[in-house]
């Protein structure tokens, strides 16, 4: 089964050999990119500093060397990046969601410091303003998207299976290459797998396509769910 990956071409280029050993056969649609940003480093001190994806923690602790502040990351791949630089992760929620986050801050408080994406959604940040905490939202990279001929985008859905989303912002990354009805037409004709229940939703609402979920938010449960749709079909 051929499936198309859509995250950045560094993120492809880690994860295809996933795909590829269990007998998928990789069509490579980068539609993001990130660019990290300048930003100024903070000059005070925090409670808590909380990592939502691998690159926010990578672009920030390469400049930043956190002093006490407890370090909570969202995603096992988020977790091994702040390890990676010698920090101990202080909390880790099972699911990857704002609503285990926040559940895990009630009752607490203090200062939390948040670099993330400059697209990134706000629900977290909202949600510990609602808790009591003062919250410092920092911008350290950005998502754009990846523009093609149509002709390419459209020859390599119409020959593919399967396409696998890891976030809203490759989503939109593909609407921006094509309009939302001919997304649509595609996208039914194929198995559509997202990570999380964010990525599905966002799907669903600016598309109007269903899609699967992996029992877990990674790229290898959806790499397996992949695996039992191919097999399905050689059925």
């Amino acid at each position: 089964m051929r499936v198309v990956l859509t995250r950045t071409k560094e993120d492809i280029q880690k994860d295809r050999h996933l795909f590829e050993k269990e007998g998928l056969k990789v069509v490579e649609l980068p539609l993001i990119e990130e660019v990290v940003l300048e930003f100024e480093l903070p000059k005070e001190r925090f409670d808590y500093i909380v990592f939502q994806s691998p690159r926010s923690a990578r672009v920030f602790l390469s400049r930043y060397r956190p002093e006490g502040e407890r370090l909570v990351a969202v995603g096992e791949k988020t977790k091994r990046v702040i390890e990676s630089y010698g920090y101990e992760v202080f909390f880790f929620p099972e699911e990857y969601y704002s609503k285990a986050l926040l559940e895990f801050f009630r009752g607490k408080g203090g200062r939390v410091l948040v670099p993330r994406s400059s697209v990134g959604r706000v629900e977290l940040i909202e949600g510990l303003e609602g808790l009591g905490f003062e919250v410092k939202a920092l911008d350290v990279y950005t998502v754009k998207p990846m523009l093609y001929q149509k002709g390419e985008v459209v020859e390599k859905l119409a020959s593919s299976e399967a396409i696998f989303f890891a976030s809203p912002s490759a989503i939109d990354g593909l609407l921006a290459n094509l309009q939302k009805e001919e997304a649509m037409r595609f996208l039914k004709a194929m198995f559509v797998v997202c990570i999380g229940k964010t990525t599905k939703e966002h799907l669903q609402r600016t598309v109007g396509v269903e899609a699967l979920m992996p029992e877990k938010p990674s790229v290898e449960h959806a790499v397996a769910l992949l695996k039992d749709l191919a097999q399905s079909l050689q059925r």
